[in-house]
């Protein structure tokens, strides 16, 4: 893989650290006029081929596949953009922010045959793939609780009316965008599409700082937490009719869970000593790319456009 790195924000200060163990054949780093001291400064910290500040200047250098980790609304502009000059592309979560938007980069990726991605590591790791398996162990499903209730460190400048992208509904930001993602990505890989959804928002200065969504699977029922403004201990669960199983760590963490039956056994699912879930993340990625495996990536790509269009329909502003 010839990577271009789109964006320098906390999501790209943790892939870096693990370019080195993905061994991209070039890797290429783009920031912001306004950050060009940061992105020089990051070049050289992981030994990067070179630096830009221009979409044009990285999308013209020597590269196949882009990471697009630019604020949520900039997402479909550079998609779009990296697509028509041949390049594969793979863009963080949430993919775009209209459903339509998806589309035409899933169209425009398809004419130019490249492949586009999204960057969502749950999907790619040992431990989300175990516990898809384990599934119907459970029984029939009654209860899915998922949570993410994590106080941002932005939260404080926030109420004093310095509002970063995470906050920012002009960058779509809010809980349900940034962190909501996470649950609503797992809930309809795992299930699928509910029959109906609604969100009920925590709001202040337009934004959602917290929220529920209540899905209605018609046998069962579920509910995603997430919040940005208050923090409680992880216990996402999924309980069926003969045991539960019991996440104790944010979805986009995952690396461990348990089920427990009614008679009070415990079965313990520990992956923690794997690597790094971007490194699974981008190795599955590089691999559905130079194999050319349209199919995972079709089937990825219809989880995406659900999840999409669930927060389209969730969206409060």
């Amino acid at each position: 893989m010839k990577l271009g790195i789109m964006g320098t924000g906390k999501i790209v200060q943790e892939v870096l650290p693990l370019i080195a163990s993905l061994q991209p054949e070039k890797c290429y780093l783009m920031g912001r006029e306004n950050s060009a001291a940061r992105t020089r400064e990051l070049c050289q910290k992981y030994s990067l081929d070179g630096y830009f500040l221009h979409a044009e200047d990285l999308l013209a250098a020597d590269i196949d596949t882009v990471y697009l980790a630019l604020p949520n609304s900039l997402h479909f502009s550079f998609a779009k953009q990296a697509i028509a000059a041949g390049k594969h592309v793979i863009v963080e979560k949430p993919a775009t922010v209209h459903s339509q938007e998806l589309l035409e980069l899933a169209a425009d990726a398809e004419a130019q045959q490249v492949f586009l991605l999204e960057a969502m590591s749950l999907h790619y790791t040992p431990v989300f793939r175990s516990l898809k398996e384990q599934l119907p162990s459970l029984g029939p499903i009654r209860l899915v609780n998922f949570q993410f209730c994590q106080y941002s460190s932005r939260y404080d400048d926030f109420r004093e009316g310095k509002i970063a992208p995470a906050f920012d509904p002009a960058c779509t930001g809010g809980a349900l965008m940034d962190l909501n993602v996470y649950n609503l990505h797992a809930i309809l890989s795992l299930f699928g599409k509910p029959q109906d959804a609604h969100y009920f928002p925590n709001m202040q200065r337009g934004v959602d700082t917290s929220g529920v969504v209540a899905l209605n699977y018609g046998t069962f029922q579920a509910v995603s937490l997430a919040a940005k403004d208050c923090q409680a201990p992880v216990a996402s669960t999924i309980q069926g009719e003969n045991a539960c199983l019991t996440i104790r760590m944010p979805m986009n963490q995952i690396d461990r869970y348990e089920i427990s039956d009614h008679q009070g056994n415990v079965q313990i699912f520990d992956f923690h000593n794997e690597k790094h879930r971007l490194y699974h993340e981008f190795t599955e990625l590089d691999r559905i790319i130079r194999e050319k495996d349209t199919e995972t990536a079709q089937e990825l790509l219809r989880v995406s456009m659900d999840a999409v269009t669930l927060l389209e329909q969730l969206r409060p502003y």
